[in-house]
């Protein structure tokens, strides 16, 4: 028995694992998927988009797998490299041009303007008015009446922009 499969019960265990077995291959697993992520140049825990929150979903479950055994440490490694890559890309060209950034991680939606909201559009994105009035709320805007515009962003928080006040 060769020390990887001793101390990790090999890339991908024929014997269930020990629970000291376990344990090495999460924080094998831990580490493996924090230089994963710091590939990722931290858009995963930066602003969050659908397909940030995708990549997050995918990788916790390959990361999971490695840990319990189900899958090979190599194959795991191998596959959360692929995912980030491919994360990478993508959003690389989304930040280069504007459709491709719109068709993968969504585009902003006015929701109010000049003051007038714009129920048509709030209903569109699923927002309500009591929706509106806690992200209002929540910037420190107390009055709907002092939002001169606000936006659905492309990551579904909503952006206000008050009045301008002169004294």
């Amino acid at each position: 028995m060769d020390l990887v499969e001793k101390i990790f019960g090999g890339d991908y265990p024929a014997e269930r694992l020990t629970l000291y077995q376990i344990v090495a291959r999460a924080v094998l697993i831990y580490i493996v998927g924090l230089f994963v992520i710091r590939i990722g140049k931290g858009r995963l825990v930066g602003r969050v988009t659908g397909i940030d929150i995708l990549v997050g979903m995918i990788l916790g479950s390959l990361l999971s797998r490695g840990i319990t055994g189900h899958a090979s440490l190599t194959g795991t490694t191998a596959a959360s490299l692929g995912i980030i890559l491919a994360h990478w890309v993508i959003t690389w060209i989304g930040a280069r041009w504007h459709r491709f950034g719109d068709l993968t991680k969504g585009h902003a939606v006015q929701i109010v303007g000049e003051g007038k909201v714009l129920l048509n559009r709030m209903k569109e994105c699923h927002i309500s008015l009591h929706d509106l009035s806690e992200a209002a709320r929540l910037q420190g805007v107390s009055e709907l009446s002092e939002i001169r515009h606000a936006f659905k962003e492309r990551n579904g928080d909503i952006s206000i922009i008050k009045y301008v006040q002169n004294s």
